[in-house]
């Protein structure tokens, strides 16, 4: 799966270890609620906050090809509660 690096907004893939920056987001999301989105012919995925993904509409709505999200987020395993209700990895 390839996803864009949160701070760097470099494609990365979940074969190789997150980057210092992102470690960082990741840590800073912790208890939030996580989206992770892919927009409309673009094949990474997105990783953002609620507060931002509520950001990313405001004035111009964005066509979404896939949206998943995670509340109650850990930083430390990169899980969060599902819609199933169940923790889960955000990189499944």
């Amino acid at each position: 799966m390839e996803f864009f690096c949160p701070p760097c907004q470099k494609i990365i893939d979940d074969s190789h270890p997150l980057c210092h920056k992102a470690q960082a987001w990741f840590h800073e999301a912790d208890g939030k609620k996580l989206w992770r989105i892919r927009q409309l012919n673009q094949y990474a995925y997105q990783y953002v906050t609620d507060e931002e993904y509520a950001h990313l509409y405001v004035g111009n709505p964005i066509v979404l090809s896939e949206a998943r999200c995670w509340s109650r987020f850990d930083g430390r395993s990169c899980t969060g509660i599902d819609s199933r209700g169940e923790r889960t990895s955000i990189f499944e």
